[in-house]
């Protein structure tokens, strides 16, 4: 199990479902991010077989199945007819719906398939449990033209800070580059939008406010010296800091590479972007398996996490570890010199190496890293879903040494201080890197109550002595409870060859209480093996 984590703080953020205010309930956000999908569903009736895309129960069922895999919080969708037909695929129990209140227009004849069509607004699907504001629609974005969509505003109030978010669908028809180069009618149309759209990020920046503009942009604002990109940047002569989800990311039509779909970010919301968190769904297939006829709908949705407060700094505890090239120099030659004690050594008798497991075989400063991001520091609900998550790499030359322990016919015991009730999600871990780890060759010991209550009798002094004095006398029957096959491996008694460990605790009847310095440094790199770490150790 990890312990005290060098950030203690305790920042809970906590989304709370409204329409209007805060409900009394509220749901904790664990990892502290929110993610935000913008999806064109491509003519979402409320009925089978009407509107331009005629789809039956079964696409309906497939658009909901699709649309759980994203694990949103907040979805803003582009052409649907109605809540009704959103909640056919954001289920009410589940979803918060707001519609935008664009009268409805008149129907005309669908392209292609001579169909007449639904109509087509913009709307949100909020998760319940995420607090929010309807700010109500933006029909200035119309120009007054009753053709065109209404934008539709809502505020994420759960952060440190509200957010504002506006879900757009504007004219489709002009792709160009330069809309105002052009004189097709949709350009023209085009042209008018922008400045409206524009007015509304300049007050934002001046009022200091996050917002987030996500939706149908039909342009290609990414495309290098766009027009309406420029006009979006410009502020009174002034470069203003906004950024696209799709910068140097590709859009998913296999025709129509250049994305359309835009998750544009202010200047303050900018700074709450989860690095790398940007994603394009390809509908449960990837960008090379995908083929216009798997697309669910014409537009692929696109996402980004953002934090709900700003990012605390990572420490340098963690970034020496996951960045420096002195961290792995360190850790390499230290195993290396365990791999030529080994070489030197010849046992008849049965010999074992005994192990930790958490930063000395295990790398989890990516769980620290997110931690640290949160401004949180260590809790035991946070670490055990680290743990079963299984997802920790390796410390550098920790993989070569566990090899050679076993080519040179020795066996490896990992005591960890992981619960023991994670074992199984440990050993996954493990395995997953590649390990050549097996029942017979390796035993793998968490910790319980009971290795806590022996601390102070007799030849116990920190809490993995017992499990080591069992294993040394052929009594860790933890090794075979759960596998018989393995019991003649494991049922007898050996010869303790090297400990290896981060911790002062990890090696023998030691705590940083009693430890023998002279002692220890004499035997470092001989029968013990201490390894660097920063993050966090009984010394904090």
């Amino acid at each position: 199990m990890m312990k005290k984590q060098l950030l203690v703080t305790l920042l809970f953020l906590c989304f709370i479902t409204s329409s209007v205010s805060a409900q009394s309930t509220s749901e904790l956000i664990t990892d502290g991010k929110i993610r935000l999908v913008t999806w064109n569903i491509e003519h979402l009736a409320e009925n089978n077989g009407e509107g331009c895309v005629a789809r039956d129960e079964s696409d309906y069922v497939k658009l909901r199945n699709f649309a759980a895999t994203m694990d949103a919080d907040v979805v803003a969708l582009q052409e649907v007819e109605s809540v009704k037909a959103v909640a056919r695929v954001f289920p009410e129990n589940e979803w918060d719906i707001i519609l935008s209140d664009r009268p409805d227009s008149g129907s005309y004849e669908c392209r292609g398939t001579g169909r007449p069509s639904t109509q087509q607004k913009v709307a949100f699907a909020i998760r319940k449990g995420v607090e929010f504001e309807n700010m109500g629609s933006f029909d200035e974005l119309a120009i007054g033209n009753p053709g065109l969509r209404y934008g539709l505003i809502i505020k994420l109030k759960g952060a440190s800070e509200p957010i504002e978010v506006m879900n757009i669908h504007l004219k489709s028809g002009c792709f160009v580059n330069d809309y105002s180069a052009s004189d097709r009618a949709a350009c023209e149309t085009f042209e008018r939008q922008v400045p409206v759209l524009d007015k509304w990020v300049e007050q934002k920046v001046k009022e200091e406010t996050p917002f987030v503009i996500l939706g149908d942009y039909n342009n290609r604002i990414t495309t290098p010296d766009n027009h309406f990109w420029q006009d979006l940047e410009d502020m009174d002569g002034n470069q203003i800091s906004i950024r696209s989800s799709m910068e140097n990311v590709r859009g998913c039509h296999p025709r129509y590479p250049d994305p359309i779909d835009h998750i544009l970010l202010g200047p303050k919301s900018s700074k709450l972007l989860v690095e790398s968190s940007q994603d394009v769904y390809y509908f449960g297939m990837t960008p090379e398996t995908m083929t216009e006829d798997d697309m669910l709908s014409d537009h692929c949705p696109i996402s980004v996490d953002l934090w709900s407060t700003e990012p605390y700094p990572v420490s340098t505890a963690v970034r020496w570890t996951q960045n420096s090239a002195e961290y792995k120099l360190i850790t390499e030659n230290l195993y290396n010199i365990a791999v030529e004690i080994l070489a030197e050594m010849n046992i008849c008798e049965p010999w074992v190496v005994i192990m930790d497991v958490d930063e000395t075989i295990l790398d989890n400063s990516e769980y620290n890293r997110r931690r640290d991001k949160l401004g949180l520091g260590y809790t035991p609900e946070s670490w055990a879903s680290w743990v079963r998550e299984e997802s920790a790499t390796l410390v550098p030359g920790s993989s070569d040494f566990i090899s050679n322990v076993m080519l040179a016919g020795g066996q490896i015991v990992l005591i960890t201080n992981r619960d023991r009730t994670l074992d199984q999600h440990t050993w996954n871990n493990l395995e997953k890197l590649g390990l050549p780890i097996t029942r017979t060759n390796t035993c793998l010991i968490g910790r319980s109550k009971e290795d806590i209550d022996a601390v102070g009798k007799s030849g116990i002094v920190n809490d993995k002595d017992l499990r080591r004095q069992n294993i040394l006398n052929g009594e860790g029957e933890s090794c075979w409870a759960e596998f018989p096959g393995a019991k003649s491996s494991w049922n007898t008694k050996f010869i303790l060859v090297m400990e290896v460990g981060d911790n002062i605790k990890d090696f023998a009847k030691t705590t940083q209480e009693n430890v023998n310095y002279e002692a220890f440094l004499k035997r470092q790199g001989k029968d013990i093996l201490i390894l660097p770490n920063a993050m966090y150790g009984s010394w904090d």
